[in-house]
């Protein structure tokens, strides 16, 4: 469990303190496509990823309280944008940090959902998304996840920016199952300038061939290859989607971290083998590490 507090303060006061809580999905994409741009909002990600019902709940409560310092860029990004009063912040995140699951968008989306509500902005849906975007676009913490994140489901992200055009992958219960083996800077390779030139190829390949058949299974397909050609995968990873494979599942490397994502497929052994592909999965992945486990998120960033 991970917990970061913030309180923000300006010069005007409020005497009847309102609150308000939200939830942003994890997001794991499995393949992208860097789209560069001048203007924050319209820079982005070409892709397709999952979003999880782990991932990251936030509160807000307008407030007199002192400074606090928060070690989370978005969340100070959000907050400096959206906050015209004293407010005070918490986020409670049940998923890895550094390691592909979207939990800096997850932080900055949710953020901008309760502090809607608790400061009473009356922004819409769209606008807020734009906000939670460009932060983590600013800060190089990610350049698709928050668009996806407010949707929900399996996504494809047709274009890019805040206002990307969103297809849903239909799917029904699956669940997602997890090893993180360690951390990788997004922000490092974003700041690479050969980091395009590596993955764009593969990706738009990806993109092209999961259109021309949007399944789930797909989906995982194109995310192996991807992670395959481009070289991102690691060995540590290798090893357990070969490990999974042989077990009758799919998996892949979660982009961008070192940690792979694997999903039993009920549908290739039918609805009465489905608890028994799962226990084989979470079998096979306790081999390399902890195993995480979360279903699929289909409501999206929401107040709660």
């Amino acid at each position: 469990m991970h917990t970061a507090y913030i309180r923000y303060k300006k010069i005007m006061s409020i005497h009847n303190p309102r609150s308000a809580s939200a939830f942003a999905p994890a997001h794991i994409t499995g393949f992208f496509v860097i789209c560069e741009h001048e203007n924050p909002a319209l820079m982005g990600s070409l892709g397709c990823g999952v979003t999880l019902r782990s991932g990251v709940v936030t509160s807000a409560i307008a407030s007199g309280h002192d400074n606090m310092p928060c070690g989370i860029p978005v969340v100070r990004s959000v907050i400096s944008r959206l906050a015209p009063l004293p407010c005070s912040v918490m986020s409670r995140s049940d998923i890895p940090i550094g390691a592909g699951f979207g939990a800096s968008g997850a932080y900055a989306l949710g953020t901008a959902l309760a502090l809607n509500h608790a400061l009473q902005l009356n922004l819409t849906a769209g606008q807020l998304t734009r906000v939670a975007h460009i932060a983590e676009v600013k800060n190089m913490t990610g350049l698709g996840d928050v668009v996806a994140q407010s949707l929900g489901g399996v996504v494809i992200r047709r274009t890019a920016g805040a206002s990307a055009r969103l297809n849903r992958i239909y799917t029904g219960e699956r669940n997602v199952f997890w090893v993180v083996f360690d951390k990788i800077s997004t922000k490092e390779l974003l700041e690479d300038e050969s980091t395009a030139n590596r993955v764009n190829p593969v990706g738009r390949d990806s993109l092209r061939e999961l259109l021309k058949k949007p399944t789930f299974e797909n989906f995982m397909h194109q995310s192996k290859r991807f992670a395959v050609e481009t070289g991102l995968m690691s060995d540590a990873v290798s090893d357990a989607v070969q490990a999974v494979e042989a077990a009758g599942g799919m998996a892949s490397q979660a982009m961008l971290g070192d940690a792979v994502f694997a999903v039993d497929l009920p549908d290739r052994r039918g609805a009465d083998d489905a608890s028994s592909t799962t226990g084989t999965i979470e079998s096979v992945l306790s081999e390399f590490g902890s195993v995480g486990r979360s279903g699929i998120d289909f409501g999206g960033a929401r107040l709660i």
